[in-house]
């Protein structure tokens, strides 16, 4: 109570509870505005528009990465779950990281994390489940079986597939078509797909999960998934190998961080190791992830090659206009720009959803990894690219696996 003025607080409460209503009915778009609100419009207008401009774009994937994978620290982190609630996220809804399906390597480790193996629950009413190796697909032994052909599937969260069903991913969609096309030419080989994809892995852990994981399972093909958000992922990866005090894993890691100009200084961290000056840290590294990404992919060819192991690429969207033609264009350029460089077959499905209602294709309005039936456009796109490619064709269903007779052209681009 206030002295010397009425207790009106009683009185106040309908009205509050009013413009509290009507302001979050604003900031979904479900009420009209006033006469005279046309500014605030437009900031609202701003706010729900997900065609961001690029600084904006890059924030907001990076705080849903960090979110993603635990990394997100402090009031943007905040920020977006608020964001997220707005667009209508319930609370069962959970990250990436609290959904208890990853074990955190030993301190140092560079590839950090990686999914348990043998996982069965359900999340989002979904089955997320992983084999006894840890990877989100169906069982399979470490040797290869007589007549089969093995493809090793490196990619991120798009390819993993995150709030679908195992058996619902773009790999193990693959795998079957693979089988039935085999079939129907009466030939007497069987198709494996591992996916080796863990959701956040950057440009450069793919490459260690190739050289840890996937050719211990002898690929005759790898398939390289790029996104538009690889940059983003990259520079997590990197901030949190410098939190935690990490070996860089490659030389020209290191190279690269030499010549960016880091000191010791600008690495330390404090008590909770966290990285003291971590906007110097990115500033100063910002012109080199396009170099890294090259170096990484670059690396990757060699060794495939040195192994006798076809490599291509593709290019993956997000759902929605964060990944529109004028969005990706810089990004997908790059890319193609970088696979010509290794002389890598590359499929650019990045047009996947344009034009199409992303509501149709999107697990939730507030996350826009590709549902169920994205999967399967994906899908439809590379299969079509595989049979389009006469080389990759060949090699998989007119060639013995591990032969190589037909492989010598594979180092043309698409």
């Amino acid at each position: 109570m206030t002295f010397g003025r009425p207790d009106t607080s009683t009185n106040l409460l309908p009205a509050r509870f009013c413009f509290a209503q009507t302001l979050a009915l604003l900031l979904l778009g479900l009420a009209p505005l006033p006469m005279g609100w046309g500014k605030v419009r437009d900031v609202l207008e701003s706010t729900r528009s997900l065609e961001l401009n690029r600084a904006d774009r890059e924030s907001s994937s990076a705080g849903y990465y960090e979110g993603l994978i635990g990394g997100g620290e402090g009031l943007q982190n905040g920020r977006n779950e608020l964001a997220l609630r707005l667009m209508g996220k319930p609370t069962e809804w959970v990250r990436f990281n609290a959904a208890n399906v990853m074990n955190p390597l030993p301190d140092g480790d560079f590839l950090q994390n990686e999914l348990k193996p043998n996982v069965r629950k359900m999340i989002f009413g979904q089955p997320f489940t992983t084999n006894s190796h840890g990877m989100r697909d169906r069982e399979y032994t470490k040797e290869k079986p007589e007549g089969t052909f093995r493809i090793a599937v490196l990619g991120s969260s798009m390819d993993m597939g995150w709030g679908i069903g195992t058996e619902e991913t773009y790999v193990n969609l693959l795998e079957d078509w693979l089988n039935a096309h085999a079939a129907k030419r009466g030939l007497n080989r069987r198709f494996e797909v591992l996916n080796f994809a863990v959701a956040a892995y950057s440009p450069l852990q793919r490459l260690e999960a190739y050289r840890r994981k996937a050719r211990e399972f002898h690929p005759d093909m790898v398939i390289y998934s790029a996104t538009m958000l690889d940059t983003r992922l990259m520079e997590i990866h990197l901030c949190d190998l410098f939190r935690g005090h990490s070996d860089l894993g490659f030389d020209f890691v290191r190279s690269t961080i030499v010549s960016a100009g880091l000191s010791d200084e600008d690495l330390r961290t404090d008590q909770e190791d966290r990285l003291v000056h971590k906007e110097i840290v990115k500033q100063k590294l910002r012109d080199k992830y396009w170099p890294l990404y090259d170096e990484a992919l670059g690396e990757l060819a060699a060794e495939c090659r040195a192994e006798n192991v076809a490599l291509t690429c593709i290019i993956i969207p997000r759902v929605g206009k964060a990944d529109a033609p004028a969005a990706r264009a810089e990004t997908v350029a790059r890319l193609k720009g970088i696979a010509a460089h290794h002389a890598i077959p590359l499929f650019d499905l990045s047009g996947t959803f344009d034009g199409r209602d992303a509501a149709r294709f999107e697990i939730a309005s507030w996350d826009d990894h590709p549902n169920a039936l994205g999967h399967h456009r994906l899908f439809l796109g590379l299969s079509r690219g595989l049979v389009g490619n006469p080389e990759l064709y060949e090699l998989m269903f007119l060639s013995r696996p591990n032969s190589t007779s037909t492989r010598g052209n594979l180092d043309s681009t698409d």
